[in-house]
Order: structure tokens, then sequence, then C-alpha cells
């Protein structure tokens, strides 16, 4: 099935425009997905059993289904056995595909066949079939809706007389040219019909229910069943609006996107140049940090820097308002109104639980196939994931990084870090493996302040810069500053200057030789940098001045290097773990 917490609400102007294709030979529902998945609708002459719990929307689907068939010439006939007429004439005006002269002309005509016939006998198939004949030969109706079959089968109540009842009024109204379908009301989840006997006659099934999924009310449809079709067969998620239905199918990307040597900029010279010039296009960087950290920001930037190119650009947030976003980015000097204006910056703000993923995607699609986007930031990708199941999220994350690359758009994707300092792990959520890059943001502590270190974890097909460096967020934004070799500890959050050990083992070394000018001569050393060659160059200076013989000299000459080159050795292996 499918997972989320949202409710059914649906905002109709992000939805997609969406183009219709079905064959002359079908007779297209009018819910686009639905049509695409049955490779154009409902075959021609066929008897189709709709099924569902009540409250799915079974109604709502056979008058979209015979309104789409005025629409394309096809005259209709409603029959209901169930619901008053005008009250299911009252229902139908607040659609917006009911049509007021199609009812007024008897294009479509809706009929309460207890009404129109009086005390007819319900329990003879044939009478029935007969008065079903009669109605459709005189409205030369082509889309048929009988609502519901189990009211008819009710009143049969006999297995042998449903059958022949379903199975002669399929031949009948086959040879009319007539579709047909049959509303069946049912509650148990496994089966599709009352007697148990419908839905082998039947040419097809469309199963529809409305279930409780983590608390909340879900509909969702099924295609169960089509004769001669070589159709999707899937449990799509499905809304209700005042246009009618709408289903939500699995976008299937192809892993066959194109690789670039492009790069792209980040909009940070000193960013730019950690991953040796920018971003690949059309890959997807991963920004993993804790709350406060500018993840957001960095996203911003990479905005800010395609909008000045005059490039076409995406921010997708589900944790703040447009309002916000844009207050935030002109406290930086941002103004992001002119790119609204000019249709450059699509601004996108919903949370996550309001919509289904198929349809966070399907919008995601339409506007990057509608704008020509070549970059675009999700903004985040754990405010999806905190409200769907991990499976479906990642199937998720997977596709909509499959079709941004297939897009040729390069993407930021933002993810909160499990820990406030220090390291956190990536792995959780397999978004590792999925993204090109990775850039990590944490905070720290540094000589006893709280500090935010930046660093490039993974870059796909190129080197990088593999230090840990500090930065800022200032008026201007992200700014990066140096980097911290002289630490260790970093990744856990707490850190301390490895040159404090190196150097405390140095002066012991120039106090071991030199006695007590070993202190003088060390910190001269000191002052001109802690390196080999500034080290050597004053330990000649004290030979020099006769405060060291030369053996003493070529001593702790090689005791320097000893000291130095160990402490080289363990910068290389942080660099790894950080790396890694």
């Amino acid at each position: 099935m499918f997972s989320n917490k949202g409710g059914s609400s649906v905002d109709e102007h992000t939805l997609p425009d969406l183009k219709e294709e079905h064959s002359t030979e079908d007779s297209a529902t009018g819910i686009v997905h639905l049509d695409n998945a049955l490779r154009g609708g409902i075959p021609k002459g066929s008897v189709v059993l709709l099924a569902g719990s009540s409250g799915s929307g079974k109604t709502i689907f056979s008058f979209q289904w015979l309104f789409h068939g005025i629409k394309k010439g096809e005259r209709g006939l409603y029959i209901t056995l169930t619901e008053p007429l005008f009250k299911t004439l009252k229902n139908l005006e607040c659609m917006s595909y009911y049509d007021r002269q199609a009812i007024e002309e008897q294009t479509l005509k809706i009929m309460d066949i207890r009404d129109t016939y009086g005390k007819i006998n319900f329990e003879d198939p044939e009478k029935i079939i007969e008065l079903i004949e009669k109605e459709v030969m005189q409205t030369h109706a082509k889309r048929l809706c009988i609502d519901s079959v189990t009211a008819i089968a009710y009143f049969l109540n006999d297995i042998t007389k449903i059958r022949k009842f379903i199975f002669e009024l399929g031949k009948v109204l086959a040879s009319l040219g007539c579709t047909t379908l049959l509303t069946s009301e049912v509650g148990d989840s496994n089966s599709y019909s009352i007697y148990g006997v419908e839905e082998f006659i039947s040419d097809g099934i469309i199963r529809m229910d409305q279930i409780i999924d983590q608390g909340e009310y879900k509909r969702v449809m099924q295609l169960v069943k089509m004769r001669g079709k070589d159709y999707v067969g899937e449990t799509y998620p499905l809304k209700i609006s005042k246009d009618g239905i709408r289903v939500f199918p699995r976008i299937q990307i192809p892993l066959d996107y194109e690789s670039s040597e492009e790069r792209v900029s980040t909009g940070l010279v000193l960013l730019d140049k950690m991953i040796r010039g920018g971003a690949f296009k059309n890959s997807t960087t991963l920004i993993v940090g804790s709350t406060g950290t500018g993840k957001s920001l960095l996203g911003v930037h990479f905005i800010m820097q395609g909008l000045r190119k005059g490039e076409n650009c995406l921010y997708m947030s589900f944790e703040e308002s447009q309002k916000q976003i844009m207050r935030n980015a002109l406290g930086f000097g941002w103004g992001l109104q002119e790119f609204l204006d000019n249709g450059q910056l699509s601004l996108r703000c919903t949370y996550a639980n309001k919509k289904y993923l198929e349809e966070h995607l399907l919008e995601i699609k339409s506007i990057v196939e509608a704008k020509k986007i070549t970059r675009c930031v999700i903004d985040s990708l754990s405010a999806i994931s905190d409200v769907f199941l991990p499976e479906e999220f990642l199937s998720f994350a997977n596709r909509l990084n499959g079709y941004l690359k297939t897009a040729g758009v390069t993407s930021y994707f933002t993810s909160a870090a499990a820990t406030f300092i220090g390291t956190s792990s990536l792995t959780e959520k397999s978004l590792s493996t999925m993204t090109d890059s990775i850039i990590m943001l944490r905070l720290v502590e540094v000589d006893g302040e709280l500090q935010k270190v930046i660093n490039v974890v993974k870059l796909r097909g190129s080197s990088h810069d593999k230090s840990l460096r500090k930065y800022d967020i200032t008026n201007h934004g992200v700014v990066i500053g140096h980097s911290l070799a002289g630490y260790e500890g970093v990744m856990s959050g707490s850190t301390r200057k490895v040159s404090e050990t190196v150097e405390e083992k140095l002066r012991d070394e120039f106090r071991n030789q030199l006695g007590l000018k070993g202190d003088y001569y060390f910190e001269e050393a000191r002052g001109h940098g802690i390196s080999k060659e500034n080290i050597f160059l004053t330990i000649d200076k004290a030979v020099t001045d006769s405060a060291i013989t030369s053996d003493q000299s070529n001593k702790l000459k090689l005791k320097v290097s000893g000291i130095l080159h160990k402490s080289d050795r363990s910068m290389e292996a942080f660099s790894e773990f950080a790396k890694e």
C-alpha cells in the first residue's frame, strides 16, 4: 500500500497540467493517470464492476466517467436504486465537471428506476434487463452506470439469478455498443461483491476504498482486472476535490541519466575551491547538519548564484513559508521578489504530510518541465522522512534523485543531523550512497566557544579538499574561514589543539640539548612558525652562537624530525577518518 500522515485536501493550483492520451476504441474515464494505466481507458462494450466501501468515491467516479463521455459525444444513462434523484443532483452541482445543459437536454439521463416503472418485479432478472435495454435504446446511451448492482442483488437474493442477470446484461449491452459500470457496496477488503459472483462475470474490476492509515483516513484505488488490456495493476492513492477524482501512480525513473564534466558554482568561492570548481552539472549534493548550521542558507546561496546567471530555479520547502524564506533572504541582502515576478524562481512551500509522495513528485516534475529548471533545492528530506514510512521515503528520494538527474537539474538536498554537536550518522536512510556529494555542517567546541565547521565528506568522480574549515553566518551569508589543521577531536564536537602537544615535546627536546637556553631558542623558533625549516634554521643559529655543539645540533634535528613526522601522520589519518 502506501502511507503518510496527511489530510485529504488538495491544492489545485500546484497540480501539474497533464495531457490525456487514449485510444478512440476505449471509454476514457477522464482520470488521466487511470486512463494511462489502462492504456487508454475502459474497453468499449465492457461491463466493469466498480467495488468499494461506503464513502470511497464510487458515485463521483461514475459521474466523472459519464460527463467525460458527454464531452466525447457519447450519451450517458445513470440508473439509481439507492438514492433520491434530488439528492444526487444537489451533490453533483458542486462538481466542476457538472454540465446542467447535458442534464436538461438529456444527453445524460439520470433516473430512479423505481420511480419511473413503479412496482417493478425486481425478482425477475429478464424483466430488469428488458427495462435497462429499453432505456439504453431510447437514450442512445453509450455509457451506462447502474448504482448499485448490490441493490439489485438484494432483490434477486439468489446467486444463480445474479449470475444470469450480469451475464445477460453484459451480452445485451455489448450488442448495443454500450459500456457499463456496476457499482458494488462492499466492506470486506478481500471481496468485490456481496455474493461473490459478480466479479467473475464482469470484464473488469476497479476497487475503491477509504481506509485508516496511521490514524488518518486515506482513499485508494486498485485495478484488479480488465479483460483485453495490458494494464498497470497497482494500488493508487487518490484524492477527491471539486474537480473529481485524481489518482497518483508511482512514477518509474529509468537509470539512464547523463553524466557531465561541467561544473556548477555553489555561490561560495571557497566552497567551490574545496570541491575543485563546483558541483558537477546534473549531480545531487546532500547538505547535512543540525539545526542552526545554515543548511537552508547554503541552498539559497546556490539558488541565488543561478538566478544571477539567468537560470530558472526551483526552491521546494517543506518547513518554512514563502514569506519567511523571502524575509530571511532579504536579511542577507537578497531580494527574491523580482525573480518570482519574472518567472525565474519557482518557490513552493507546503507541509510534507499535506500531499502524497507521488503528488509531491508529480508537482516537482511538472514545474521542472514547464519552467525548464536547471537548479533545484529540496529543503528538507528529513521533513519528508518524518511523516512517511522508511521504505516509501527511500523509494521517493531515489526516484526524485533519478528524475532530477535525468532532467539535467543540479540539485541540493538538505537533511537534519541526528545530533546537535559533533558527528552524526549519514547511512540511517541510505542517503549517503544515493547522492553524488555530501557536505557536512557541524557545531563544535573550539577554545571554549561553540563554532561552526564545514567539510566535504564525499565528491563522486573528483578529488576534493579534505580539511575541516571554520565558517560563520554573517550579514552577507556564509563566510568560510581557515582550516582546523592544528586541532584534534573535531569529529566528536570537543576539540583541542594538536600543536600544543607537539610544542611541549619540541620544547622538552630543546631543553635537553641546550639546558636553560632551550626555552629562549625554542621561543625564537616558535615566533617564526612551527615548521621543520624554521626550527632547523634556529638550531643552526644556536650552533653559530656557540650555544650548542654540532653533535648536539644533529641529535636535536633528528628528534625534531621524528616529532613532526609523527604529527603529520596523525593529521593524515584524521583527514581520512573525516572523509569516511
